[in-house]
């Protein structure tokens, strides 16, 4: 929203003022000021269009198989917008996988910031973990992508620090607060998220593989004692 401010008709004469004043308020924004903030907010809609459109042909044709042309026609945008925005689809995807990184760390924020006890707090992320595997699309997913990490080992190891690092972080700044008491090295960090990772990757893998045998029973009596190692909880 842009608010204008129009001059009073006429000219008058501007008392004089005193040193101690207050400064002078600030000028209506300039047309170009104006025309530039337009074009970042058209900027921002156009990547977060591109954003989503990624995620429904990720999510359709697979990240490998997936094209920037189909990206762009599902967002409404040319090919050259998706360049303005991005440098090719890999970027697309980080880009994606830290908005879901924020997203799940202020989810599990929301259901324990709450919560004071231990225990109850760990069953709470429990449950939320549980969730997750079921998510199966975003699970496969995150396979595929790595699977494309490793079939370009030129990329391995930039990708592999690139996506540890968001997860990382974002999670220090949205839930360190809420562990003061647990003052985890970055190393042990990128362990943990790995290990979770593994539980939610591999049973999302072979639930939809096997849904029969895997069930969202059975993997109730599973997972907590994984996790339970993991976060060193008896």
């Amino acid at each position: 929203m842009y608010i204008c401010l129009r001059r009073g008709d006429g000219f008058k004469k501007m008392p004089r003022r005193s040193k101690n004043s207050d400064p002078a308020a600030p000028a209506p924004d300039s047309p170009s000021e104006a025309a530039s903030s337009r074009q970042a907010l058209k900027s921002e809609r156009t990547r977060a269009d591109l954003l989503h459109a990624a995620e429904i042909i990720f999510a359709r044709d697979g990240f490998e198989a997936s094209r920037i042309e189909d990206i762009a026609a599902q967002a409404g945008r040319s090919r050259g917008a998706f360049y303005a925005n991005f440098d090719n689809k890999t970027e697309v995807f980080l880009a994606l996988r830290t908005l879901a990184v924020r997203r799940n760390a202020r989810a599990i924020r929301e259901r324990i910031q709450n919560i004071t006890g231990e225990a109850e707090r760990y069953a709470a992320i429990l449950r939320y973990i549980l969730e997750q595997i079921c998510d199966t699309q975003t699970q496969l997913l995150q396979i595929e992508f790595k699977l494309f990490a490793l079939r370009h080992p030129e990329m391995l190891a930039e990708l592999s620090a690139r996506h540890l690092e968001a997860s990382t972080s974002i999670n220090r700044q949205e839930l360190s607060d809420l562990f003061p008491e647990k003052k985890e090295s970055s190393q042990v960090m990128r362990c943990r998220t790995l290990a979770i990772e593994a539980i939610l990757e591999g049973f999302a893998l072979n639930a939809s593989f096997s849904p029969q045998e895997m069930t969202p029973q059975y993997l109730e009596t599973l997972v907590p004692d994984l996790l339970a190692r993991i976060f060193h909880h008896d």
